[in-house]
């Protein structure tokens, strides 16, 4: 119950943000503005919009047989459409709860394929890294080719706006570290004392195995080629569903490939910041495009046209897969216990 509070909390907090900087920008809009972005909505050619999120589809069906490829060298051999609308799932239930998506994830799997939880998370650790690699690649490259663009605009809305530098030392990591190393103490304390040091030796023993299995499961891939190939494609998708986005609108029809590339970067860390973005990616957006000379009104309504049609197809994606999810493992379902 405590936990179920805690994490009702987060999303009222996260969703709340997201939401009050969405009627913060509206409430700073003059009369000509909230016409232009109205007007903007009206005019946008559908069909790239549209087209955008099919790409997202695209790439998830990547994502899912990379996934598989990790979760090979483990023992285990999921099939690609448990797998496929596993990953649909995770970003339908991330917009709801911080992380549960992730949780869901791996129990699909566990539920219908016999997928150890802690030899997927493992797997899913690492995938999560070299998605991480693959975003700060791109953010060199986008660094290197857009330097003195993107220095400019660091240099004038934040340098010039930064409050004193204090010299006082920041706690919050430390305090973050001891209240995840406290709840695993914890956790031990009540293992040790309902099934013995014995059984919680052992527990822990088997976790940390079958996570470590996880883990080294990129260095005993089959085909490491098409790894990498899945591992490109994914973000050359996510690439392509902000660049053809871009023919949308007049005035964004004329941008380039590194304007689509810093909308790639930074519309990213939007993403995390909030459920699913909102409120946030349309205000990243809109700032990306200020460099490329977008107006500031086009470029928020731009925004908020690709994250709507982004949420949209989230959102359909997710529950066709729960449906269908229930239908292929029907017997699965009725055979086994939950």
């Amino acid at each position: 119950m405590k936990k179920l509070l805690l994490n009702f909390l987060k999303l009222t907090l996260s969703l709340g943000l997201g939401i009050a900087l969405v009627f913060w920008f509206v409430s700073k809009m003059t009369p000509d503005q909230k016409q232009d972005t109205i007007e903007a909505f009206k005019r946008a050619n559908y069909f790239w919009i549209i087209l955008a999120p099919l790409l997202g589809l695209l790439s998830n069906f990547s994502r899912a047989q990379r996934w598989r490829q990790l979760l090979e060298p483990t023992g285990n051999k999921p099939g690609f459409w448990n797998t496929y609308f596993s990953v649909m799932m995770m970003y339908f239930f991330n917009l709801f709860f911080p992380r549960l998506g992730e949780v869901t994830r791996c129990g699909v799997l566990a539920r219908y394929e016999n997928v150890p939880l802690d030899k997927s998370i493992g797997t899913m650790v690492v995938e999560r890294f070299v998605d991480l690699i693959s975003i700060l690649v791109i953010g060199g490259v986008l660094l290197l080719v857009e330097y003195d663009r993107l220095f400019a605009f660091f240099e004038k809305n934040v340098l010039n706006k930064q409050a004193v530098a204090t010299t006082q030392p920041d706690f919050t990591k430390w305090i973050v570290l001891v209240g995840v190393a406290t709840a695993l103490i914890l956790a031990a304390i009540y293992i040790q004392r309902k099934y013995g040091f014995k059984k919680l030796k052992e527990i822990a023993k088997e976790r940390l195995l079958g996570f470590a299995e996880g883990l080294k499961s990129i260095k005993n891939l089959k085909r490491p080629w098409e790894f990498l190939f899945h591992s490109v494609f994914i973000w050359v998708c996510y690439f392509l569903m902000i660049y053809l986005s871009f023919l949308a609108l007049p005035e964004t029809q004329g941008l380039g490939l590194f304007a689509g590339v810093a909308c790639l970067f930074f519309g990213g860390f939007a993403m995390v910041a909030t459920p699913g973005g909102i409120g946030v990616y349309p205000l990243f957006v809109q700032q990306v495009l200020l460099l490329y000379g977008v107006n500031a009104t086009i470029g928020y309504a731009f925004g908020s046209v690709v994250w709507a049609a982004q949420m949209t197809s989230i959102l359909i994606g997710g529950i066709i897969s729960l449906i269908l999810l229930a239908i292929m493992n029907r017997n699965v379902a009725l055979n086994t216990q939950p």
